[in-house]
């Protein structure tokens, strides 16, 4: 059943979505329903997106790897392309309406010749307007796609902490989330990212879930992830795509791999004479509003065998912890989940505004205790516009 829920959802949301276009096409837009061309493209997204939907479950269900693969890039574009002209029709309608307006209101106080060169100048500024506005949005819509495919950038960022011991002043982890590794993202952009920050010898790798959404590529994954060779080694925990695609199986790829898989626990890596102590909190699986209890026992059972002068660096899959990890005056926590909402604005989630406590995108700090939560290396659906894919390298720094 976890295997159909792309099917399932995308089902859902291209019926939404075709039929949300076609009422405002037909109603808010009606001379441009009129034109045969443009009623045969309004029919023709949903219509396209329903045989892709079809493809992919055939794909899925006779498990044709390149057919639902193919099939689920293609609904993913069809959608996309609908939300932007679901964006742009109703503002475009506006146009119409203030057009047809005018109109009416300059025929009763001008004379024919005045009107009719009046409403020349208008009609072709306020028909470009609206022309224009589907056309922009839909051209947004195509970047973010092909954006999708990107290399991850490297993204690097100094975390100062007070009393940070000298040993681990310049300590530099690299941080891999959200990877979802199946059609958008391949076990080949993978090799590319590992490829890119060797150079930078990161000292430790943490991995913050949803690694693989196929799970045969997650052993050849985390060997990949491994063949850094980090002098403090890799750790990494759960997201909530582990438990989706089986959690049993998760843990016996990740008991057969060179990388512990940190569950409600934390593991002690000496550094000269001081200690980092990584820890890594479950998963609460579910969807929806923030679980803080959840995460508040978590954390505790993390930290059980904490010591006072341990540096600690907690990896959670989601950012909800950060507000327990602040009180527990832990140093850094590194998250994942959000992908930033996959839609950007100078560094931020356009979000962020709507859900201010969920760390959607970026560096957030509370008091000595730090966040980053990273946009992801990867999407299970592929669009990203001015929130690029990325692979943070978080360096310790003495406050």
């Amino acid at each position: 059943m976890r295997s159909f829920f792309p099917v399932i959802f995308t089902s859902v949301v291209l019926f939404i979505f075709g039929t949300v276009e076609l009422l405002l096409l037909r109603f808010f837009n009606p001379g441009w329903w009129h034109i045969r061309w443009v009623r045969r493209i309004g029919w023709g997204l949903p219509l396209s997106g329903a045989i892709a939907i079809v493809l992919m479950a055939l794909g899925t269900y006779h498990q044709i790897e390149w057919l639902s693969g193919s099939a689920l890039v293609a609904t993913a574009m069809l959608l996309t392309l609908l939300l932007a002209l679901m964006l742009s029709l109703p503002l475009s309608g506006l146009l119409h309406f203030v057009r047809w307006s005018l109109d009416k209101i300059l025929s009763k106080r001008r004379t024919a010749t005045e009107v009719s060169k009046a409403q020349t100048g208008r009609r072709v500024f306020l028909k470009a307007a609206a022309a224009a506005l589907p056309v922009a949005t839909v051209s947004m819509a195509v970047g973010g796609i092909t954006r999708s495919f990107a290399t991850a950038r490297v993204v690097r960022l100094d975390i100062p902490v007070p009393d940070l011991p000298r040993e681990l002043d310049g300590l530099r982890i690299l941080q891999l989330s959200d990877l979802h590794l199946a059609h958008s993202v391949t076990l080949d952009d993978l090799q590319n990212v590992v490829e890119e920050v060797a150079p930078i010898k990161a000292d430790i790798v943490l991995v913050t879930g949803d690694v693989a959404d196929e799970l045969e590529l997650l052993p050849d994954a985390l060997r990949m992830i491994d063949s850094l060779k980090p002098r403090l080694g890799c750790f990494a925990c759960l997201g909530n795509h582990e438990y989706f695609r089986g959690i049993k199986e998760v843990r016996r790829i990740f008991d057969a791999s060179p990388i512990p898989l940190l569950v409600d626990s934390g593991q002690v890596v000496p550094v000269g004479d001081a200690s980092l102590f990584i820890g890594g909190t479950d998963d609460p699986r579910h969807m929806g509003a923030k679980d803080l209890t959840f995460f508040r026992d978590a954390i505790d059972r993390t930290l059980a065998t904490v010591r006072t002068d341990d540096t600690v660096v907690l990896m959670s899959h989601r950012p909800d912890a950060f507000d327990y990890a602040a009180e527990r005056k832990i140093a850094l926590t590194l998250a994942g989940h959000t992908h930033g909402g996959q839609i950007g604005l100078d560094g931020r989630s356009v979000f962020e505004p709507l859900w201010p406590d969920r760390y959607l995108w970026g560096h957030y700090r509370r008091g000595d205790s730090h966040l980053y939560t990273t946009a992801g290396m990867g999407h299970w659906f592929p669009f990203r516009l001015g929130c690029p894919t990325e692979a943070p390298v978080v360096t310790l720094r003495r406050a």
